[in-house]
């Protein structure tokens, strides 16, 4: 994957379910539809190539946990829609969807999400994640084309919110231990291990839209970076 200092436009399969775009040097994406080791890998790759050339090759490390730990939650997501859509259960009805989300929990396992990762590849649901960097800062997100349910929203407003008044992990699962799903563990670490970075957690926000959901983090490394919060609302 060392087509990243090429110029101009170049897009492949990598494999049967992960796909690579470069475009100018300053674009990198790719395209999945299931979180793989072979998806990690080139995830973890991605990050090493980009950080290098930009001379931050510490950041790797978190940077590449999140991406992947946003990634899982974008696949899951769309792996649940396609589970609800094959036993005819409601996202939007309260009842049909605490018995959908009770029934996908004690059913999941790594076999069922390989199986689900090829059924939302046929449904057209994927999870992109697009790096867009400059010397100044990189801004990465995570898509996945799903629109997501109230309660899924409501959720993660109040993880992300809970995540911002702790600095130490440890403790967070201390106190959350008994009311924490792992999708909310999952988001405090990636703002606890923001503050580690120093790095302001206010430059990660879930974008929430109609047909899709969108995690956004902007990682500035220079003075001279400018957010995309302060020219287009998020």
């Amino acid at each position: 994957m060392k087509m990243i200092s090429g110029m101009g436009k170049e897009t492949s399969e990598i494999s049967d379910h992960i796909k690579l775009h470069v475009e100018n040097g300053k674009i990198l994406s790719l395209k999945t539809h299931r979180v793989s080791k072979s998806v990690e890998e080139h995830i973890k790759e991605a990050v090493g190539l980009i950080l290098d050339r930009l001379t931050h090759p510490t950041l790797v490390p978190t940077l590449y946990t999140i991406i992947k730990e946003l990634a899982i939650n974008a696949c899951k997501a769309n792996q649940k829609r396609v589970f609800f859509e094959e036993r005819g259960y409601s996202m939007s009805i309260p009842g049909e969807y605490a018995k959908g989300v009770r029934e996908y929990k004690e059913m999941f396992s790594e076999e069922m999400s390989n199986e689900f990762g090829i059924k939302a590849k046929k449904k057209g649901y994927y999870c992109l994640i697009n790096f867009n960097y400059t010397d100044h800062g990189i801004t990465i997100e995570v898509i996945n084309n799903t629109p997501i349910a109230k309660q899924e929203e409501k959720a993660i407003r109040e993880r992300l919110e809970k995540g911002m008044v702790y600095d130490d992990i440890a403790q967070f699962y201390m106190d959350n231990a008994d009311n924490t799903e792992g999708a909310g563990l999952g988001l405090a670490l990636i703002l606890i291990m923001l503050k580690g970075e120093g790095i302001d957690p206010n430059y990660f926000r879930i974008i929430i839209g109609e047909d899709s959901t969108t995690a956004r983090l902007e990682i500035p490394l220079t003075k001279n970076f400018t957010s995309v919060r302060k020219s287009k609302p998020s």
